[in-house]
């Protein structure tokens, strides 16, 4: 019984404190790839356009003073934003489901490593229960995440 006690109040520190750090993980980030992972089908057919999501990220990223690479002309040495946009409908069609994720990767170091490995320094998500999907309400979860982004990316370079 201890030991479960013991995980759990260091389970709720260590997320604690990776939470409170991940506004100075930011800190000194000038320029980002920006990738948005390929759509289901499912989602594509019900009208959710790949091009618009990273249009609306790339365009919010520029708006808060970051260059963006687009996927196309990624960096590997530079943090990438990332989004995720995954559905599953109701079998009978009633509701849709959505997680859209928003994550930001970066190069980092390790004594036991010989270089560098990417790993994700902050991410955020956000479930949907719809009726129907609509590309404008994912565009609306999308901003909702980047606006906590460009939060903890404004907190993290304020000095």
């Amino acid at each position: 019984m201890k030991r479960s006690g013991f995980f759990l109040v260091f389970f709720i520190l260590s997320t604690t404190v990776f939470a409170l750090n991940q506004p100075t993980e930011l800190k000194g980030i000038n320029t980002v790839n920006v990738a948005v992972a390929d759509l289901s089908d499912a989602l594509v057919k019900d009208g959710v356009e790949k091009e618009t999501l990273a249009t609306t990220l790339e365009l919010a990223l520029r708006k808060a003073g970051l260059t963006t690479l687009p996927e196309g002309q990624c960096d590997g040495t530079l943090p990438t934003i990332s989004l995720h946009v995954s559905g599953i409908k109701e079998p009978n069609g009633r509701f849709y489901a959505t997680e859209v994720s928003l994550a930001c990767f970066d190069n980092v170091y390790d004594n036991r490593t010989a270089g560098p490995f990417s790993a994700i320094i902050w991410s955020k998500d956000e479930l949907q229960l719809l009726g129907v999907i609509d590309l404008s309400r994912v565009v609306e979860a999308e901003k909702k995440l980047v606006g906590m982004f460009l939060s903890d990316y404004a907190q993290g370079n304020s000095q």
